[in-house]
């Protein structure tokens, strides 16, 4: 084999093994997703095209084939310079957050790198000055040299920063005494004519050597970096495992107190309702018999200041005991456990029997309690629907005056059926509920007698209205009287 076959079987072997370096750090790239595998992908193959270029100029080939690959090798020179910048600045974990300095340096190396083959090419195929392009090829050589000095001193500033800088540091030095062979013989083959083929191979074998090193050297860390971080995911398990545990206890605590305290209450109200249900009952019992005691005394006076006075007092127990059973009918209401009991309800039956309730109410003022019904049947909780009525109809003869008529009507639609009750008396104030529910504290209106009204029996209706999956409207005009109605679904809806 004579001399020239062994220089292109040698470089045809050491193009094989970068680029099969190559291939297999682009695959691991592509399966991990880190970029120090792409930089070190692109260190192999800026070598690799070097290589072939050196074997296509040294080879038997056509002239422009070689011109070719003389022009183009500088740019493959400067590629794998700029992987080798860009992977020592990944590995080592140079960055601006914790190294401002170094991480300025390596950005303006990387400028120039970048830079130095977009002015080659424009140089060549542009501008075709020599000059340019020797001093293109001298700036991209002593910036490949400089390179892997900045490499070194990084290698040694960094030591002991992190676990495996110091192996960095071992693994570099045969591409170290590489790099300064191969510029070294580079330039004494351009400048001075040496024939450089024993440096050229000794340079081959350590890179070839550096690429075996960087390779377990990556591997190794990688291996680092999976263990770091199952053992950071093990202890974010188990510090999240303690506080969801942690927090469980607190909120089993929790939930235990608040279930007490919601035993407590719900004991506390039952106990309330009772009490203020027997309470309203005891009191209603004795008025009542009252209230009959002054009409009889009343019935038996003549025209005299002492009826009149009676009178007046008839007046005041009739507003004790209208009160007492709103506040029975709402004490009803707050009890717990209190459910609907919906059946079908005859209104003509119910009105009558509201009419006949209050007619003596109404007679003290000579109002007439008239009955409308149109509609004669609805679906409904027949005891609220007697409170809702109660209600309306002592609102309604409270605020009329002598001689005026209350209308108690019933009108069937084709999806509901309204109750209304109407008067012609002294009118209120439409916004009623809203000024109920944000003010704590009662307005007393005085009725055409006197009589006092509290609002009390307008907000329970409306709660009982809502109960039974109905809608109260109120419309009113003052001194034109009042009409509050009530719209139920039909039982199809």
């Amino acid at each position: 084999m004579d001399i020239l076959n062994y220089k292109q079987f040698t470089t045809i072997l050491f193009t094989s093994i970068y680029g099969v370096f190559g291939i297999y750090h682009l695959l691991s790239y592509i399966v991990l997703r880190h970029k120090i595998l792409l930089y070190y992908f692109i260190l192999i193959i800026g070598l690799t095209l070097h290589y072939s270029l050196i074997f296509i100029y040294e080879g038997s080939f056509s002239e422009q084939a070689k011109l070719m690959a003389y022009n183009v090798s500088p740019i493959t020179a400067v590629i794998s310079t700029f992987g080798l910048l860009m992977f020592t600045k990944s590995y080592l974990n140079i960055s601006p957050i914790n190294h401002r300095t170094l991480s300025s340096i390596y950005k303006v190396f990387i400028i120039i790198l970048v830079s130095l083959p977009v002015v080659y090419i424009l140089n060549h195929f542009i501008i075709k000055l020599e000059w340019i392009r020797n001093i293109t090829i001298m700036v991209a050589a002593m910036t490949a040299l400089s390179t892997t000095l900045l490499c070194l001193f990084s290698g040694f500033r960094l030591y002991n920063t992190e676990k495996f800088n110091k192996y960095y540091l071992y693994s570099y030095t045969p591409y170290l005494f590489g790099s300064i062979l191969y510029i070294a013989a580079w330039f004494s083959k351009n400048y001075y004519q040496v024939e450089t083929d024993g440096v050229i191979l000794i340079t081959s074998v350590l890179v070839t050597l550096q690429l075996i090193l960087f390779s377990i050297l990556v591997s190794y860390k990688f291996k680092s970096i999976e263990d770091h971080n199952i053992n950071m995911q093990v202890e974010a398990n188990d510090k999240l495992a303690t506080e969801v545990e942690k927090q469980t206890k607190h909120l089993q605590i929790a939930k235990e107190d608040l279930e007490k305290q919601n035993e407590e209450l719900e004991k506390v109200n039952k106990l309330k309702n009772k009490l203020f249900s027997l309470l309203t009952h005891d009191v209603r019992g004795p008025l009542n018999n009252v209230s009959t005691i002054i009409e009889m005394i009343e019935s038996q006076l003549d025209e005299s200041e002492l009826k009149e006075i009676t009178k007046k007092l008839k007046n005041e127990v009739t507003d004790r005991i209208s009160m007492v059973n709103v506040l029975l009918d709402w004490s009803y209401k707050q009890l717990e456990g209190v459910t609907l009991d919906k059946k079908l309800c005859n209104l003509e039956t119910l009105f009558n029997s509201i009419k006949n309730e209050f007619q003596r109410m109404a007679d003290d003022k000579a109002i007439e309690i008239e009955l409308d019904i149109s509609c004669q049947e609805l679906v409904i909780d027949e005891n609220m629907l007697k409170v809702m009525l109660r209600n309306l109809i002592s609102n309604a003869i409270k605020f009329s005056k002598r001689g005026q008529k209350v209308i108690l009507s019933s009108q069937c639609t084709s999806d509901s059926v309204e109750i209304r009750v109407k008067d012609f008396g002294l009118g209120m104030n439409t916004d009623w509920h809203n000024q109920s529910e944000n003010n704590n504290q009662t307005t007393v209106r005085e009725g055409t007698n006197g009589e006092k009204g509290t609002g009390f029996g307008l907000m329970i209706t409306k709660d009982f209205v809502e109960m039974n999956d109905g809608e109260i409207i109120c419309k009113s005009e003052i001194n034109k009287g009042t009409e509050i109605i009530l719209t139920f679904k039909t039982l199809s809806q």
